[in-house]
């Protein structure tokens, strides 16, 4: 655990840069940031000023996991509530990045969690100031948040850290490569790495760590959890709309561009079955407004599912635009057709495991790189159709529309694949225990 300490030398340059970039950045950033109450909140807390509402530890075992943004707190959930199942005493804290993700995790797991925060800047007073006012036991990194201070301060304070659901995609591969000479450093200060596939524990082995270290356990997105039976008042509403007719194309995580795409197809769809309706996802906040303003100037009726909810009784019109958090596995669960975005858009794609859950027929574009090997799994086995333009999306649209039961057998493939490679978060969730029980008797 002694590896890598805040004076080695490579790690001083790092803190260089860091202060560096800051002072170019800072005059433009920092107002910017301060002038948004949202924004204010996620700069303030970063800094540590929220940690006010984390309680003083218990002395029965805490344990700090950190998920940076939505995806990764969707796919902490499960773990979450294994580590409950395994762990009845322990206190588990959660910590993300984005305001998103820390909406989704008071909205997903509030109650499963003992606190929720911001993770720290990574600036060294600031770390260790969190740290030595959360004290935990254990931290638990979802993925890849590959944070020199934080860990290193970890490793000086004698705190267990481990990344769990581990991957580096080919680009964050050669971009860590290129500082190799600090990131190996970091590496070693790690008490164990689990990855999602043997081609990540590669990677990170390449990038110094301990192989020794290094499990390959399965990606965690595979073990995505049904929300409650009553799921929400939105799934609600759009079974309601089915059982007066209607089918739902449902566009989830969309980017800029893409919802255009989705427009057209979705225009190409009603030409052929005037019945359906579409639910729109924009995957940012901050776009709801011009992509309720698009589709008003493509001549669609659309509202916000909040109005919808503002005015019960309302007529719900052909386009719904989900503005809100935390929600879209349950209209996934209502859909007919999906269509999961960040794919026709150069995003890296989104999680398509979400719709296979419930055997939704799911349509993507070719930039699936943040889930590549999902991707080709589903690919391979006629789970998933893939398009390769806006024009394409618009034919299969078209193509369902005229005979939904075309589409089945692709929900239905999907569904069993997922129920074939659940496990992983059982077997981290066995390592997150195995440390924390390790941690702890090394302190006592």
């Amino acid at each position: 655990m002694k590896a890598f300490l805040p004076r080695t030398g490579v790690h001083l340059l790092y803190n260089l840069a860091l202060s560096g970039a800051l002072l170019v950045a800072g005059p433009v950033w920092i107002p910017w940031t301060l002038l948004s109450r949202r924004r204010r909140r996620n700069f303030l807390d970063r800094l540590g000023i929220g940690l006010t509402r984390v309680p003083s530890p218990s002395g029965k075992g805490r344990i700090w996991i950190h998920a940076v943004s939505v995806g990764e707190t969707l796919s902490a959930a499960p773990l979450v509530r294994r580590l409950r199942s395994r762990l009845p005493d322990a206190e588990i804290l959660l910590s993300t990045v984005t305001l998103t993700g820390q909406e989704t995790a008071e909205k997903v797991l509030g109650a499963e969690t003992d606190a929720r925060f911001y993770f720290p800047f990574d600036l060294p007073g600031i770390v260790r100031n969190f740290l030595a006012r959360v004290r935990p036991d254990l931290v638990v990194v979802l993925e890849t948040e590959i944070w020199p201070n934080f860990l290193a301060e970890c490793a000086a304070n004698g705190i267990p850290a481990v990344i769990v659901n581990g991957r580096i995609s080919e680009r964050s591969f050669r971009g860590y490569g290129r500082l190799r000479v600090l990131f190996s450093r970091v590496l070693r200060c790690l008490a164990a790495i689990t990855t999602q596939t043997a081609e990540d524990a590669r990677r990170f082995r390449c990038l110094g760590a301990d192989p020794a270290k290094v499990t390959v356990t399965g990606n965690m997105k595979f073990d995505v959890a049904p929300p409650p039976e009553d799921m929400s008042p939105l799934h609600a509403l759009l079974l309601r709309e089915k059982r007066n007719g209607a089918s739902w194309f449902v566009a989830g995580s969309t980017h800029e561009g893409e919802e255009a795409a989705v427009l057209r197809a979705f225009r190409k769809g009603r030409e052929v079955n005037g019945s359906i309706k579409l639910l729109l996802a924009p995957r940012h906040p901050e776009r709801f407004a011009p992509v309720e303003d698009l589709c008003v100037r493509e001549g669609f009726e659309v509202t916000r599912k909040t109005r919808l909810f503002d005015e019960p009784g309302a007529e719900v019109p052909s386009v719904v635009l989900l503005d809100t958090v935390g929600e879209l596995l349950s209209a996934y669960a209502a859909a007919d057709i999906a269509f999961v975005g960040g794919s026709l858009a150069a995003k890296g794609g989104h999680n398509i495991l979400e719709p296979a859950l419930y055997g939704v027929p799911t349509l993507i574009g070719p930039h699936m790189e943040n889930f590549q090997e999902i991707a080709e799994i589903f690919g391979d086995a006629g789970a998933v159709g893939r398009v390769r333009d806006g024009a394409e999306l618009s034919e299969r649209v078209a193509q369902w529309a005229a005979d939904p039961a075309r589409e089945e057998e692709m929900g239905r493939r999907a569904r069993e694949l997922l129920a074939a490679f659940r496990g992983a978060t059982e077997r981290n969730a066995g390592i997150v225990e195995w440390e924390l029980k390790r941690g702890r008797g090394r302190q006592g």
